[in-house]
């Protein structure tokens, strides 16, 4: 995954964390709410200057705000969660499948 997907997508992560929805965050930075949508799907950067505001708008420091070494692009996470459902017992994946239909609905 490119570095602008990754930086976008660990935005939208702490985003959705603050409970903020774009249009909220975009006037926090300052920012139009289309650039907020493309800044979360990679189609654009944000500025240095934008990224101190993001920091600030989520209370984290800069070098948080850049940890996007954990963002696995999708296909990666299914082949994962699929290798950790395999090696689960019943009682285990019944309990996992709850969890993520409690999540996914």
């Amino acid at each position: 995954m490119e570095i602008k997907k990754r930086l976008g997508k660990r935005i939208q992560e702490l985003r959705i964390k603050n409970n903020l929805t774009q249009s909220e965050l975009a006037e926090k930075v300052g920012i139009a709410t289309k650039s907020q949508s493309c800044i979360e799907t990679g189609k654009n950067y944000p500025t240095a200057e934008n990224m101190e505001k993001y920091a600030k708008a989520f209370n984290v420091d800069i070098s948080e705000m850049l940890e996007i070494s954990h963002i696995k692009p999708k296909e990666e996470l299914l082949s994962d969660l699929i290798k950790i459902l395999k090696s689960a017992n019943d009682t285990d994946l019944t309990t996992i499948y709850k969890i993520i239909k409690g999540i996914v609905h």
